[in-house]
C-alpha cells in the first residue's frame, strides 16, 4: 500500500499525540472529514501498517507508584525464552528484546510497593538469568 500525505499525517498524530484521539479530533487537526479518517485507519489496519492502539497508562495516577525499567543481559540464544518467561512475572507489563550488546533485554515493571519491586528483581536475577 502506498501511504499518501493524509495517511502520514494520521500516523504522525497517533504517534505524537495519543492513540486515544477520536476520529473527529484527528479530522479536525488535519483538515479532513471524520469518515476519511475512519476509512484511512481501516485501510492502514488492512495493510497491516497499523497493528493496534496501545493506551498510555499513568501508573502513578492509577495508584501504582513504582514504574521501573530493568535492563538485563541475556545470552543471545536464550534471549527470546527469557523474554517469554519475564512477561509471565506478575508486575511485568512490557519486555523488549534488543538486537545486540550486553544490555539486550529491557523489562518494564509496575508495582504498588517496594517489597514487590525487590521480588521481581530477584525473579529476574534467578538461576535462569
Amino acid at each position: 500500500m502506498e501511504i499518501d500525505e493524509t495517511s502520514r499525517k494520521i500516523l504522525r498524530l497517533l504517534q505524537r499525540e495519543s492513540p486515544l484521539l477520536t476520529h473527529e479530533e484527528i479530522a479536525e487537526q488535519i483538515d479532513v472529514s471524520a469518515s476519511t479518517v475512519s476509512n484511512r485507519l481501516q485501510e492502514l489496519r488492512d495493510a497491516e501498517i497499523l497493528e493496534g492502539f496501545q493506551p498510555e497508562i499513568n501508573y502513578e495516577t492509577a495508584g501504582i507508584p513504582h514504574q521501573i525499567l530493568f535492563v538485563c543481559s541475556a545470552p543471545i540464544q536464550e534471549r527470546r525464552e527469557l523474554a517469554n518467561e519475564a512477561i509471565e512475572i506478575p508486575g511485568v507489563v512490557h519486555v523488549r528484546e534488543m538486537l545486540g550488546g550486553t544490555s539486550n533485554l529491557h523489562v518494564e515493571v509496575v508495582c504498588i510497593d517496594t517489597p514487590r519491586v525487590e521480588e521481581v528483581a530477584e525473579e529476574l536475577t534467578g538461576p535462569d538469568w
